[in-house]
């Protein structure tokens, strides 16, 4: 598993880095795809609670997108550097950005389903 491997004071940013490092590529696009296409359903039929399930595809897409960019970034040995380093630093905070912004939405989203609608 990959918390056993880390230290007992990881941070969340050093767990999602050892987890995209240990995940393959196909998988990760596959979750940009899936998230993709779940969201454009969602979004397209909306059924109940649309919004959850929105943003939970959100999240695996811009999970996906960040640990794309993380393994590209971390592939090349210290001196030499990636070509295009900016766009995939560009893409990787922008997809960590995304993905706290669908995970808040999903938070608010999930409880608001739960809770309903509330008369007073």
């Amino acid at each position: 598993m990959v918390a056993a491997d880390l230290g007992e004071h990881s941070s969340l940013a050093e767990l999602l880095s050892a987890r995209a490092r240990r995940t393959p590529r196909d998988r990760l696009v596959l979750d940009i795809v899936g998230g993709l296409l779940v969201a454009a359903v969602a979004a397209w039929a909306r059924p109940g609670g649309w919004v959850v399930l929105t943003a939970a595809a959100t999240c695996f897409v811009a999970y996906g997108a960040w640990a794309l960019a993380e393994l590209k970034l971390l592939s090349v040995p210290w001196p030499e550097r990636v070509p295009r380093e900016g766009l995939w630093r560009a893409l990787q905070g922008g997809a960590a950005f995304l993905g706290v912004g669908a995970f808040i939405l999903l938070l608010f989203a999930g409880l608001g389903v739960g809770l309903g609608s509330i008369k007073s």
